[in-house]
């Protein structure tokens, strides 16, 4: 189920939404105040923020804007009785994604609620698939469009586990699979290629991002 939190002080909404959000997948988790909400998004996570500008102890454009700059991947909804345009202006200008007006049909909210999180989920997805980019054709990887400098040898290991990216790839099958070890297939040359490489994109082996060691089989490319 999508998880949203919604920072509202009407408690007759809240409960109203609990149960109607409910029926199209989307768990609501309602608070009162901004700063429980904060401390909320701190330790949990939500698929989307909903919330209301008449709020206790802050603005909730000031909470909104707070949230953006901690959270800048999580979708904001603000719903309001206040009819003031500079309100709806500001609240685009720090990054919230829509503006639904007090009272409104439960449906429509349910409609943009899906909308908004399907695109996010859109642009993350996209963002991960581009990340490495192997072009075989040219013999070359990139890394966010910029290509990386690398060895045939540290080429075509990388590209091995880019393909088979969430398998466990054995050092017998690298050096079976890689030309350029044919002269040099100890598990030992394999394992210094793959420290060369792990530098060149960046990647801590005690606390690998890309590529994860197996003890005693080989490499697991992990990421994006």
């Amino acid at each position: 189920m999508a998880k949203v939190l919604m920072v509202e002080d009407d408690l007759e909404i809240t409960e109203l939404l609990e149960e109607y959000l409910a029926r199209y997948g989307i768990e609501l988790f309602s608070v009162r105040s901004p700063t429980v909400g904060l401390e909320k998004l701190a330790t949990e996570r939500y698929d989307l923020m909903l919330a209301d500008l008449g709020l206790p102890e802050m603005d909730g454009l000031e909470l909104c804007r707070r949230v953006k700059e901690r959270y800048p991947q999580l979708p904001i909804i603000v719903s309001t009785a206040r009819a003031d345009v500079s309100d709806k202006v500001v609240a685009f200008e720090i990054g919230v994604d829509d503006y639904i007006a007090k009272p409104y049909e439960p449906r429509e909210l349910v409609a943009r609620i899906q909308a908004l999180i399907k695109r996010y989920q859109r642009l993350a997805a996209n963002e991960e698939a581009s990340f490495f980019g192997l072009d075989r054709t040219r013999m070359r990887i990139t890394r966010e469009g910029t290509p990386l400098e690398l060895t045939p040898a540290e080429y075509e290991i990388f590209a091995l586990l880019l393909e088979r990216r969430g398998e466990v790839v054995s050092r017998d099958f690298i050096a079976n699979s890689v030309a350029s070890l044919r002269w040099e297939s100890s598990d030992r040359s394999i394992d210094v290629i793959v420290s060369r490489l792990r530098r060149k994109i960046g990647d801590d082996p005690r606390h690998p991002r890309f590529i994860r060691s197996v003890r005693g089989v080989g490499y697991q490319y992990i990421g994006p």
